[in-house]
């Protein structure tokens, strides 16, 4: 293959980035996008004073003393490559983010905070970008992203790897570049570049930089679709080339799963909205506690051990047992099968500290065992309760809340919206950010909602 090689699978996503149009995507795409958008306007805002925003924001202001582009939720202005870093990073603080599952891939992250960011400095510049155009840039991008990340997946790469850095910042790439009027060059070139800068592993989680990475991936697409913009070259063959991308990662340069049906079969529809704050491979086992806890009255006094049966990717990703730190207990599946247990529920209280210190929840902790089971599914798991007496509970769930199988519906991401949202914002606050976000396809310039989202307003009684 030559370094522009007209068969390189990076000329196909270009056409697909640049050729798309609202008025002809299926109509499951023209719903799920303002959903994916919704979800991830929550997260961002809801975690807009976590400690690693407010860290990361000290960081970045520390190096750039002001910038052009808004932060959501924050007082803030960034420059617009760290205004995406930022907002991306936010969204992910409280693992709150979407997630296909098929990749263990957060999709939304880096292609929203990205197109924002854009969005931001074209309206700066008196070019608004209309709430339509951003939501096919985010289709543009969640669907390049998702066919990147399956590619990557199918070919063995290691679960090491932080999947969202290693194919968000070509999504987010796609969608700056579409809104930036790339030119079908450009925008390979574009794709390139972000390909080239794709990073990430997951020893980072259980520390603020587990945030960084999608933050990453958001930033480096934005800096690629702008440096294309700009003349800067790159060759087509990035992604499936010798040494590219896939080659890399997976020893092989097979392209197959990014190009089929690419534009009449969307693989974002896979993606999915968290019902709890923790890594998704936690919620068939916390969705079977709560079923224990809430419907058997199971007296946690009375247990004597819990045996858990989970998708392997589970034990893979979330093995952390006694975490010490919110950050590891983000990510802990003996945490989170403890709290639900205890607590009775899996919201943000219970990844709080004094929760993930909570003896009671930390004895559960050390007396529950897990086995890893590679015929489940990646949304089923099986929850076993032995109590002192004797007796015993179980609970088997195929298909998690918030699963493909079983996905939120958009009553249910609504109330997690003003769950998040209303705390900042107040309900007054918090119902005119959730219409602008519901209203997003009409609206004339999608960067309004960053004012929005910065209304301090007192919560009403």
């Amino acid at each position: 293959m030559t370094a522009f090689d007209p068969q390189s699978v990076t000329h196909d996503m270009a056409h697909f980035a640049l050729d798309l149009e609202w008025a002809t995507l299926p109509d499951k795409v023209r719903r799920e996008a303002p959903r994916a958008w919704l979800n991830w306007v929550a997260c961002t805002v809801g975690a807009a004073r976590t400690p690693a925003m407010e860290a990361a924001a000290r960081g970045v202001l520390l190096m750039e003393s002001a910038g052009e582009v808004g932060l959501l939720g924050r007082s803030e202005n960034a420059s617009v490559s760290n205004a995406a870093l930022l907002n991306c990073l936010g969204s992910s603080s409280q693992t709150y983010d979407d997630t296909h599952l098929a990749t263990i891939t957060h999709p939304t992250g880096p292609v929203a905070a990205a197109a924002l960011a854009v969005a931001c400095k074209r309206a700066g510049a008196g070019q608004p970008v209309s709430g339509r155009d951003l939501l096919v840039a985010l289709v543009a991008g969640l669907e390049l992203e998702c066919r990147v990340s399956c590619a990557i997946a199918a070919g063995g790469g290691s679960l090491g790897w932080y999947m969202t850095g290693l194919s968000g910042g070509i999504g987010a790439a796609a969608a700056a570049g579409r809104l930036l009027g790339l030119n079908h060059e450009q925008m390979v070139w574009a794709l390139g570049v972000a390909a080239a800068q794709a990073g990430g592993f997951r020893a980072t989680h259980g520390s603020m930089a587990i945030t960084y990475v999608p933050g990453m991936a958001a930033r480096n697409g934005v800096a690629a679709a702008y440096m294309a913009l700009g003349g800067f070259e790159c060759g087509s063959i990035a992604v499936d080339g010798r040494n590219g991308l896939l080659q890399v990662l997976t020893g092989s340069n097979d392209a197959g799963l990014i190009r089929a049906e690419l534009g009449t079969r969307y693989e974002f529809l896979n993606n999915t909205y968290k019902p709890y704050p923790c890594g998704i491979v936690i919620h068939p086992a916390i969705d079977a506690c709560l079923e224990l806890a809430r419907n058997e009255h199971v007296p946690v006094e009375d247990i004597e051990s819990v045996a858990l049966r989970v998708h392997p990717d589970a034990l893979n990703l979330t093995w952390r047992k006694l975490p010490d730190t919110a950050l590891d207990a983000q990510v802990s599946l003996f945490h989170w099968v403890a709290a639900a247990l205890v607590h009775r529920a899996a919201g943000l209280a219970q990844g709080e500290l004094d929760c993930v210190l909570d003896p009671r929840v930390r004895a559960l902790q050390a007396r529950t065992q897990a086995e890893a089971i590679s015929t489940m599914a990646d949304n089923e798991a099986e929850v076993i309760v032995r109590l002192k007496d004797g007796r015993v509970g179980s609970r088997h769930v195929r298909d998690a809340t918030g699963s493909v199988t079983n996905p939120m519906t958009d009553e249910q991401l609504i109330e997690k919206f003003r769950s998040l949202v209303s705390p900042s914002l107040g309900e007054a606050g918090c119902t005119r950010l959730l219409q602008s976000c519901l209203n997003l396809e009409h609206a004339p310039d999608a960067s309004a909602i960053v004012a929005l989202s910065r209304e301090h307003t007192s919560v009403e009684a």
